[in-house]
């Protein structure tokens, strides 16, 4: 745990590099105020030494004078070392933002079939104010803090080596206390993080499924749900508030002895001449003065040890590798004509339990691939190998021959349009929405686009047209507007290969129609997979894929597949079967 400790500072120091002079700022500032700690019990030991026993009341002034100067000083200087403590800790964590928002992106869909949404807005939120507060505050308080208890001991060292050592008797205690009780808050802070991330979980998740919620009457369940997380978050801030109360009583405890000891010994030793009042005076106030610097060095280690708990979050994303990376060489993907080959290739979520098995296809230039199979199959995943989502975990897949792996990612990608069943609209304007792919798009190239998509009307109709917000995840749309949306978004990009996952699968018959009016016009000279639900639909694909259990069991025209009376067949009745009921009550209504 302290190595993982060390290491996660010694990478935040990587960042401060970057900062160099303020650094170097902030600790001259830190050094300057230490000094300016350390003076005044020197000033008013001279001052009772030689003015006041000495009987030179004219000079009194000028040890108050110097007094408030170093007051002055020390405010000056503590103002540069927070305010750049602040901007450099700003300025860091800035970067560690940045750069784990980058590299959330850049991990592959592996890692967001685990993960939890809530727990990822914690670590780039929470735990990074976490850090922060930790950089602005406690490195400097702590390390300023460390150096006064060291300067004291050198200045008692320096005026009497005796009393020094009542002083040394005190410090191994406060060590011990000080590594007993991070030892025993770090793992609990650490569950804090942990338990806060669960809670941000809960409520992300519900406000996005509000609508079940309601639908379902599941209000009191999820109430208490989070009525039950919400005490254990409770309880172990609790549990650690405990063991934290407990460093207080213990340090004023020690500061106690400490002093009674010095006034005991050191009185003894004025009253035998061997030092000055005004030194046992000064060693009080050294010791008084103690009682800030471990007290204060006792409750930043809370903040410290939630900023180790915060940056072990932090920096276990920043150290994953995504699974998806290209080749040392990998080389830009030239305009395609579209013809694409999958050449035995099986593909697995996790080890030993294949998705796909042995698949082999080849799709031409220009034609339409329709891929059908019941729920589970694998059809989805064979198209989300095709922009290397994920990678095949054998065989090979070839676009105009190119093998997809020898590629740059942002070239592949850059020519497959993609729309899925559940479409996500950002909270902008449609023609924002539009845009997304290509921001720098001519409104004419947009409004053609959405013309294509059979979507330009209803936007025309609109009192704010094209600058009509759609509101969060697209709420104040149909699903058929926001398909059609989606697809004027892909068309914008101007893809060869387009891929159609389940597109109409959850739209009325009226709105389907309209979406086949829009697929008709969109598919024209591209490569197009499409994963039909409705069968129907794709009774004019060049080539129908059957998958089942992960392998294509069957392949070819509608009419040989429906000729062959397998799977296809029974498939294809059953979906007949299916509109003849809805349109009978539809009819009905």
């Amino acid at each position: 745990m302290q190595k993982s400790t060390l290491k996660r500072g010694l990478q935040l120091l990587s960042y401060a590099g970057n900062y160099g002079w303020a650094v170097v700022g902030v600790v001259i500032s830190v050094l300057m105020s230490t000094v300016f700690v350390l003076l005044p019990p020197w000033l008013i030991r001279y001052g009772i030494d030689n003015l006041i026993i000495g009987e030179k009341p004219e000079f009194l002034w000028l040890l108050g004078l110097a007094l408030v100067g170093i007051t002055l000083l020390k405010g000056v200087v503590d103002f540069a070392k927070r305010y750049g403590a602040e901007y450099i800790a700003q300025r860091i964590i800035h970067d560690v933002r940045s750069q784990l928002y980058d590299h959330l992106n850049q991990l592959s869909f592996s890692f967001y079939d685990s993960a939890r949404t809530g727990d990822i807005m914690s670590r780039i939120t929470a735990d990074t104010d976490a850090l922060r507060k930790f950089l602005s505050k406690v490195s400097v308080y702590v390390s300023g803090n460390i150096l006064t208890i060291i300067g004291i001991l050198a200045v008692m060292i320096f005026w009497n080596l005796q009393l020094a050592l009542l002083y040394l008797i005190m410090v191994p205690l406060m060590v011990y206390g000080m590594f007993k009780y991070s030892t025993q808050v770090r793992p609990m802070f650490r569950r804090v993080r942990c338990k806060f991330s669960n809670l941000t979980e809960i409520i992300q998740e519900d406000l996005n499924g509000i609508e079940s919620i309601k639908l379902f009457g599941q209000e009191k369940k999820e109430k208490e749900d989070f009525i039950q997380e919400n005490q254990e978050y409770v309880n172990t801030r609790i549990e650690t508030a405990q063991t934290s109360a407990l460093w207080m009583p213990y340090v004023n405890f020690l500061v106690g002895l400490g002093s009674s000891l010095v006034i005991w010994y050191g009185g003894r030793l004025v009253i035998s001449g061997e030092i000055s009042f005004g030194m046992l005076v000064g060693f009080i106030s050294y010791i008084a003065m103690l009682l800030r610097p471990v007290r204060q060095t006792g409750m930043m280690i809370n903040s410290a040890t939630q900023a180790a708990a915060a940056a072990e979050r932090i920096f276990d994303i920043l150290q994953m590798e995504p699974e998806i990376q290209e080749v040392d060489n990998a080389y830009e993907l030239p305009p395609v004509d579209g013809r694409v080959e999958y050449r035995d290739v099986s593909f697995s979520y996790q080890q030993d339990e294949e998705v796909l098995t042995g698949i082999n296809l080849t799709a031409k230039p220009g034609q339409l691939i329709a891929i059908v199979g019941p729920s589970g199959a694998g059809k989805s995943t064979l198209l989300h190998l095709l922009p290397r989502f994920y990678d095949p975990d054998q065989g090979e897949i070839l676009i105009d021959g190119h093998n997809i792996k020898e590629l740059t990612i942002g070239s592949l990608r850059s020519q497959i349009g993609i729309v899925l069943q559940d479409t996500f609209l950002f909270a902008a304007s449609i023609k924002d929405n539009i845009s997304y792919g290509r921001p720098e798009a001519s409104m004419e190239e947009i409004i053609e686009a959405a013309k294509i998509a059979q979507i330009n009307d209803y936007i025309q109709s609109l009192p704010l047209g094209y600058e009509t917000p759609v509101g969060e995840e697209g709420v104040n749309l149909s699903g058929g507007q926001k398909q059609r949306l989606a697809m004027a978004r892909v068309l914008l990009t101007d893809p060869q290969l387009l891929l159609l996952d389940e597109p109409t699968s959850s739209l009325d018959a009226e709105t389907e129609e309209q979406m086949q009016q829009a697929l008709s016009e969109v598919i024209k000279g591209r490569t197009t997979f499409i994963i039909a639900h409705r069968l129907w639909t794709v009774e004019r694909a060049d080539q129908i894929l059957v998958i089942d259990n992960g392998r294509i069991v069957e392949q070819g025209s509608h009419e040989e597949l429906v000729s062959a009376d397998r799977l296809y067949s029974q498939l294809y009745s059953r979906s007949l079967s299916d509109r003849l009921i809805s349109e009978t009550a539809g009819d009905k209504r």
